[in-house]
């Protein structure tokens, strides 16, 4: 069940490259039994201020998260976030690299996905490269039965660390 449920969370769907975004909003804890009068004050209140943009709405929060895609593996960042990845052969220490390929732009009550990717004007994401190191050694044991063949092979894989320096959704 766990499986299918990180699944569910990257999947895509194939339509235009850059669309326009939808918002998707927690439901209300009652579903209308024993629910108070100030309760449905204030659940009236959040279907009208919904009219407004979802960037707009969006930009009203106060922590931001995004799903980026990185090398086509998917990372859940926020602001001063680090990413360990596979290396990145053609940056240095200290590049700023723009990430522009989103695919989801949330907070803690609203969510825009995109269709595949949300469109690069409604947000800025800046990643800053600050190391470049080798990973724990990892070994790999081949063996051929009954023929006398047996190899270890010990390697140090390459990675590359970022660190989220701007994660921001522009005003609209």
């Amino acid at each position: 069940a766990v499986a299918s449920s990180t699944s569910r969370l990257f999947s895509t769907t194939c339509s235009a490259s850059q669309a326009t975004p939808t918002v998707t909003t927690p439901s209300p804890a009652g579903s209308g039994e024993g629910v108070s009068p100030s309760s449905t004050a204030s659940v009236s209140s959040v279907a009208s201020s919904s009219s407004s943009s979802p960037i707009n709405l969006l930009r009203d929060q106060l922590r931001y998260y995004a799903v980026a895609e990185i090398k086509n593996r998917p990372y859940l960042i926020t602001k001063n976030d680090i990413i360990v990845l596979d290396r990145l052969k053609d940056v240095q220490l200290g590049d700023v690299i723009e990430l522009t390929q989103i695919k989801e732009l949330g907070s803690k009550d609203y969510a825009i996905k995109g269709q595949p990717y949300v469109s690069p004007e409604y947000f800025s994401i800046k990643a800053t490269v600050i190391e470049q190191p080798k990973g724990k050694i990892v070994e790999t044991f081949k063996k051929k039965r009954r023929k006398h063949f047996q190899r270890r092979y010990h390697i140090k894989p390459l990675h590359t660390l970022l660190r989220v320096s701007e994660l921001e959704v522009k005003a609209q």
